[in-house]
């Protein structure tokens, strides 16, 4: 398992900024701003907050967003907490790291455990954050108040600051590295996207649920959503299946190919074919990227791809001007992925 990716991730945490004594002008010429303007900002936060409910994933969320100023205070303190080394668990929130990636290093798993930690960013308080920061950081107490500050919204980290998932990890990392450290003297494997915690092996016994349910009870929150599964049927892990021993696509994304072909079967202009091909193309992409661009399935839907983008360079599309009624035929080709958007 990697430990990091060394183009995002430079140091390690103490070779970080944050841990160089900062004085409260030190913070401020660290996000690019003054002191003075970060007080004004906290002062004035609520005019830099857009407050609106929103589905997400199914759950209703009452999302605090940092707009403008704000947001891009946020944003800095994201850029540099993401420079800093992550634990080799984690998959998300962490750049060169997806889903799939997620769900493969429980291919080879017998059995796994799935445990979802609830309300994972409403209870992460302002004092959480400034625990952090000033026992974890060692940031002067002033200090580590007006970080906290900048980053809390309603006394608890934001839903839907783009500092918070970074963040949030970083602060409960002791909890998730007492998990992994445990899973590793157990010989099993553990992954963790934002608040889903997987757990693998060749057994994967209720012990260990009880170990991982008193780490995360110690760590100030509750769980749910806690599933056994044997991965001698489809698991469904972050949205990506995987079983015997490979990462599979999922079953919707099979009938949405497979719908598409049909509609390529029946389209009657090249408009239509073209239009069929580029959704093709997109699922395609991702069935290609679940099964691994290496595997035998995917060097087989990047041949069908290739050959359904040279039936495309072959087709034409007829334009029709106004009055004139004047047509020509152009090829009808992919736009070259190097091209700037503003070249076409």
């Amino acid at each position: 398992m990697k430990q990091h990716n060394t183009r995002y991730e430079k140091y390690d945490f103490a070779d970080s900024p944050w841990v160089q004594n900062l004085t409260q002008r030190d913070l401020a010429k660290l996000l690019g701003t003054t002191k003075d303007r970060l007080e004004k900002l906290i002062s004035e936060r609520e005019d830099y907050i857009s407050r609106r409910p929103q589905e997400i994933g199914g759950k209703m969320r009452n999302l605090a967003i940092p707009v403008r100023k704000l947001r891009g205070i946020h944003e800095k303190i994201k850029f540099h907490l993401n420079k800093i080394k992550q634990p080799p668990y984690l998959y998300s929130p962490r750049k060169g790291r997806g889903q799939r990636d997620n769900a493969s290093q429980h291919i080879s798993g017998l059995q796994v455990l799935k445990v979802d930690i609830r309300q994972f960013y409403p209870s992460t308080t302002q004092e959480d954050i400034f625990r952090w920061a000033y026992h974890t950081a060692g940031m002067k107490e002033d200090v580590a108040g007006l970080f906290a500050k900048i980053i809390a919204i309603d006394g608890k980290m934001p839903f839907g600051s783009p500092v918070s998932p970074v963040l949030t990890s970083l602060v409960h990392r002791p909890m998730f590295d007492r998990v992994y450290d445990f899973c590793e003297s157990e010989k099993l494997g553990m992954s963790l996207w934002v608040d889903d915690l997987t757990i693998s092996g060749e057994t994967v016994s209720g012990r260990v649920l009880d170990f991982v349910r008193e780490c995360i009870r110690d760590g100030g929150f509750d769980t749910h959503k806690i599933e056994f599964q044997t991965t001698s049927r489809p698991v469904i892990i972050t949205g990506v299946p995987i079983a015997e021993n490979k990462v599979l696509a999922p079953y919707a994304l099979h009938m949405r190919i497979k719908g598409e072909y049909l509609n390529l079967r029946s389209a009657k202009t090249d408009i239509e074919r073209a239009e069929v091909i580029d959704r093709l193309l997109s699922a395609l992409g991702t069935y290609k990227y679940h099964l691994g661009a290496d595997t035998v399935e995917g060097r087989k839907t990047g041949n069908q791809m290739h050959a359904l983008k040279q039936r495309r360079r072959k087709l034409t599309i007829n334009l029709t001007t106004l009055p004139s009624l004047t047509s020509i035929s152009l090829p009808v080709q992919a736009p070259d992925p190097a091209d700037p958007p503003w070249a076409a």
